[in-house]
């Protein structure tokens, strides 16, 4: 009898506790449960940032904290299928990132106009909170913009996805030149029979950008640019691998009578070892053909989540300039973002 008693007392107990617990959600929960609704969406990330040159000079940066992000964003759907976004950055200084309205047909249509994120490379669409490294490759910020102010067209079709805008090509400044900037994007996804995804695209853009620095740090233009590129991403279980080319043809500034061709790859391999820790490395190179310089960088990460919202990511680098001895050094980014 008293074995009985107990064990209805436990199971009493047990069922008291998980229904607090479900009566009580996490503050992760509560927090996006208050913040995330339809028509009116509040995420922020908070990135705090520190880099370690392994030798006295100025690699990534030295040896350095920052304030890497602070972003807020405020996005919404509509009634009539309208929907809306502003993307302000407040580090490391005050900055103007989104600001768009649009309307969404389905899922095969939709279209957007004002100041946004062009969906053009592998490794520029995923946000600094969603990026598996520290740091974007070097092809990218050589020859890709972070914003663009235009109109855009996006949809999903049976597994193709694709994105095309047209926009004044001189990032989130007035058109300096009137001339138009076209960007586009055409990929596949195959998920189905699969523990995962496997993901092709290809992409490009092209428009006379004079004056105006090619990507983020890249050369200055003095007129067109055309940039080609296709990529590969696939996760399968616990494995992840991604491959990308980029190739930008440019009339630069520093070459006023030929075009320079910049170009580059990368190849990343991961394997996640629990829900909430992976680790990775990527092998990089890009090149100037003018010049006739080729440089190359290995980096060695650990991303871990503390949470559903806050997170390390850990990073080793070692850098391989044309000529001269290679640079190490270490990073890393401490985030929240919801």
């Amino acid at each position: 009898m008293k074995n009985y008693l107990g064990t209805a007392v436990f199971c009493a107990l047990f069922l008291a506790v998980s229904a607090q617990a479900q009566e009580n959600p996490s503050l992760d929960d509560q927090l996006r449960a208050h913040l995330h609704k339809e028509y009116f969406t509040l995420n922020l990330l908070i990135q705090s940032e520190g880099r370690f040159a392994f030798e006295d000079n100025d690699f990534q940066g030295g040896r350095t904290f920052n304030a890497a992000n602070a972003r807020i964003s405020l996005r919404g759907n509509l009634k009539g299928g309208f929907f809306y976004r502003i993307f302000v950055n407040a580090a490391p200084k005050p900055a103007l990132l989104d600001a768009f309205a649009g309307y969404k047909l389905n899922d095969a249509f939709s279209f957007m106009v004002g100041s946004m994120k062009p969906s053009q490379t592998l490794d520029f669409i995923p946000d600094p909170g969603s990026h598996n490294f520290v740091d974007r490759t070097n092809m990218t910020g050589l020859l890709v913009g972070s914003r663009e102010t235009g109109i855009a067209a996006t949809g999903d079709i049976g597994g193709f996805y694709y994105y095309t805008g047209i926009f004044n090509g001189s990032g989130l400044d007035n058109n300096n030149n009137n001339k138009l900037y076209g960007i586009g994007r055409l990929q596949y996804t195959v998920k189905n029979n699969i523990p995962g995804y496997i993901q092709f695209a290809v992409s490009g853009s092209h428009g006379n950008s004079g004056g105006i620095t090619s990507g983020t740090n890249g050369p200055m233009l003095r007129g067109r640019r055309t940039i080609l590129g296709s990529d590969l991403e696939l996760e399968l279980s616990r494995l992840y691998f991604a491959a990308e080319y980029l190739q930008g043809s440019l009339e630069t500034v520093d070459l006023p009578n030929i075009n320079d061709l910049i170009s580059g790859y990368y190849f990343t391999g991961g394997l996640r070892w629990s829900e909430k820790t992976m680790t990775l490395a990527r092998w990089q190179s890009w090149s100037f053909k003018e010049a006739g310089t080729t440089e190359s960088k290995l980096t060695l990460g650990t991303n871990i989540g503390f949470t559903d919202i806050v997170g390390l990511v850990l990073n080793l680098d070692m850098y391989k300039p044309d000529q001269g001895d290679a640079l190490y050094g270490a990073s890393f980014i401490f985030q929240v973002q919801f």
